[in-house]
């Protein structure tokens, strides 16, 4: 898991999601990562990111293949897990399938088991 670490989407369009879980056998001495190498993005939603966190970013990251995102929201913090869709969606592009969305428990299987107690996460 790291933080502030690019994601290279494509040849001149890099993005920084607020945090990143990725393969382990990525070297360490590079500064971004390639799409198929990110198991999870995760992007925590501000009052100045809401937009681009909810529509722009997902879209990117899906069309990129990034299997997984999850969007967090504060003020009542909520998590909403996201998992890339088998097939394309209503626009015709790779498109995320919600997962789960939680205040309290987020319990999930994929992309990795994991029991996270939302409720205990202050803004």
């Amino acid at each position: 898991m790291t933080q502030a670490v690019g994601v290279a989407l494509d040849t001149d369009h890099i993005r920084r999601p607020d945090v990143l879980v990725y393969r382990a056998e990525v070297p360490a001495e590079r500064h971004f990562l390639l799409p198929h190498e990110v198991v999870l993005a995760v992007e925590v939603v501000s009052p100045g990111t809401r937009r681009t966190d909810r529509f722009s970013k997902p879209a990117e990251y899906a069309a990129a293949g990034i299997a997984c995102y999850w969007r967090v929201e504060q003020n009542p913090v909520r998590v909403h897990a996201y998992r890339l869709a088998d097939r394309p969606g209503r626009s015709g592009n790779r498109e995320y399938e919600l997962l789960a969305k939680a205040d309290e428990l987020l319990e999930l299987v994929d992309p990795f088991p994991i029991k996270l107690a939302i409720g205990e996460i202050a803004p």
